[in-house]
């Protein structure tokens, strides 16, 4: 093996679940209905953020005419009817299962729903290949940092030991709070261009990362 990575922490969303057209479509619905201009895939990626709510300004939205929460249970709404026909990523069984039959135990770190993170990881039946599922308990909660630093401190491991691979700024930010090394990949939710700034490792596919960590 060529890696001295222990354990490896997943973001779910757009790194192993190709999920980006669909968070798109939702959106692009919710600014219809608001008559407002829609988006296209690549502002998309140019412009997602976190905390969510500053997206969410960004494209017009009005939060002195409605509350960010209705804003947010109409998205988790529409997401939540639509994302069983969504894919995993190329190659993500793969990568999970080769990882693990190599030794290296691994988590999810995301910042979906706790309760429809599990329900989504038994639909793809990838529950075997995770030691824990970490999601958010607070559906308005503006990220993931305090779980994945609670959680890097139960884990056993010296930061340089533990790897977050993502697909956002927001997860660079996040294994830099937990002082964990980070790679990113570029076909989920964050453009290329935007990964670049962030110092860390990119991957156009998952099955790099297979090689990288298992050959």
């Amino acid at each position: 093996m060529k890696t001295n990575y222990k354990h490896i922490i997943w973001d779910w969303n757009g790194t192993l679940l190709d999920d980006v057209h669909l968070c798109l479509d939702v959106l692009n619905r919710m600014l219809r209905r608001r008559n407002l201009t829609e988006i296209t895939l690549s502002r998309y990626r140019r412009l997602l953020d976190f905390p969510v709510i500053d997206f969410y300004r960004r494209l017009g939205f009005d939060f002195k005419n409605e509350s960010y929460e209705n804003v947010a249970d109409e998205y988790i709404a529409g997401y939540a009817s639509s994302w069983p026909g969504c894919r995993l990523h190329p190659q993500a069984e793969n990568v999970l299962r080769t990882i693990h039959t190599a030794g290296l135990s691994q988590s999810v770190l995301s910042a979906y729903q706790q309760q429809r993170l599990e329900e989504a990881i038994d639909y793809f039946g990838l529950r075997s290949w995770f030691v824990r599922l970490i999601g958010l308990n607070d559906p308005y909660a503006a990220g993931k940092t305090d779980n994945g630093k609670r959680w890097m401190q139960q884990l056993d491991h010296s930061g340089r030991e533990v790897l977050l691979i993502g697909d956002t700024v927001h997860d660079a930010q996040v294994a830099q709070a937990m002082g964990a090394d980070c790679a990113l990949t570029t076909f989920g939710h964050n453009s290329k261009k935007r990964l670049r700034n962030c110092g860390v490792r990119l991957f156009d596919s998952l099955e790099e990362i297979r090689k990288v960590l298992t050959d």
